[in-house]
């Protein structure tokens, strides 16, 4: 199958996988950690003379948040996957903390879990600075990070959790004006999340394109725009890129472009949808 993929296929197929993998982790980190150890468990004490994390951990994360607060809501955002793997499978918190979720996965414990998450860094580092991969390395990409995900969706079933709001969800939004919003959290109410990009002028182009959960076949949902442009809205159904050029017409101080997931279960997480990204613009007036 992945070897009629070109490498730009492959390389994005396989880099939304371990992302959703990824997202998957932060998840079980930040749920445990915090029940354990409270919402300040980055700085928190282990005792009176050592830190519960260890300085790079906590310097990396305060200088995330420090220097992106816009993009990165939750210390756990701003993990990388090594950082992941120094939580997931530090001995002193494995038993205790995440035996029981990745089981299902890892059932010979921490070193297995250890090994298998540990061969997807230089995968990760070949696609984060655009090297070529090989069809062996995608493979185990995507079967490593299908087996994760897979068992902590059977953790969060078994729980009675991931069960009820199993959907295929919006993980990260990018635009052509080089703004990039991961780790979406949606609002209980809508399902929706909003951001504000820069001011547009009449006769500029933008686009946008979504990444969705990969734990879900493309033939498990439908995407649809809006835009207040009913053309555009149906040319890109179903399609993760959407682009426009504004003219008079699109002029307005507030300008929502939305994108929206619906799975096609008989039921949905927000009553008609399942997930929901806004961007709200402005267009400016053409200069005389």
């Amino acid at each position: 199958m992945y070897h009629e993929y070109t490498q730009e296929k492959l390389r994005s197929y396989c880099k939304s996988n371990i992302e959703t993998m990824e997202i998957w982790a932060r998840r079980l980190i930040h749920e445990k950690m915090t029940n354990q150890y409270g919402e300040n468990y980055i700085d928190a004490n282990l005792n009176a003379n050592e830190k519960l994390i260890k300085k790079e951990i906590r310097d990396h994360v305060n200088n995330m948040m420090r220097n992106e607060p816009e993009r990165f809501s939750r210390p756990v955002d701003t993990l990388f996957l090594d950082h992941i793997i120094y939580f997931l499978c530090n001995k002193k918190w494995y038993e205790i903390l995440f035996k029981e979720a990745l089981d299902y996965a890892y059932p010979q414990g921490c070193e297995e879990a250890r090994e298998f998450l540990s061969r997807l860094i230089p995968i990760r580092n070949s696609l984060s600075h655009s090297n070529h991969i090989s069809l062996y390395q995608a493979e185990r990409a995507i079967c490593y990070s299908h087996d994760f995900i897979e068992g902590l969706k059977q953790y969060y079933k078994n729980k009675g959790e991931e069960k009820m709001w199993n959907v295929p969800r919006i993980i990260r939004v990018s635009d052509s004006l080089g703004n990039v919003y991961e780790n979406l959290i949606e609002k209980r109410t809508a399902g929706v999340t909003q951001r504000i990009p820069q001011e547009m002028n009449c006769g500029d182009s933008y686009s946008i394109d979504i990444e969705i959960d990969s734990a879900f076949a493309q033939n498990e949902y439908e995407i649809f725009w809006t835009s207040s442009r009913r053309d555009l809205d149906e040319k890109y159904r179903n399609s993760k890129h959407f682009s426009i050029t504004f003219n008079s017409g699109d002029v307005t101080v507030s300008k929502l472009i939305s994108c929206c997931v619906v799975s096609k279960k008989e039921w949905h997480k927000f009553g008609k949808h399942d997930s929901k990204v806004s961007l709200l613009l402005s267009v400016l007036p053409p200069i005389n």
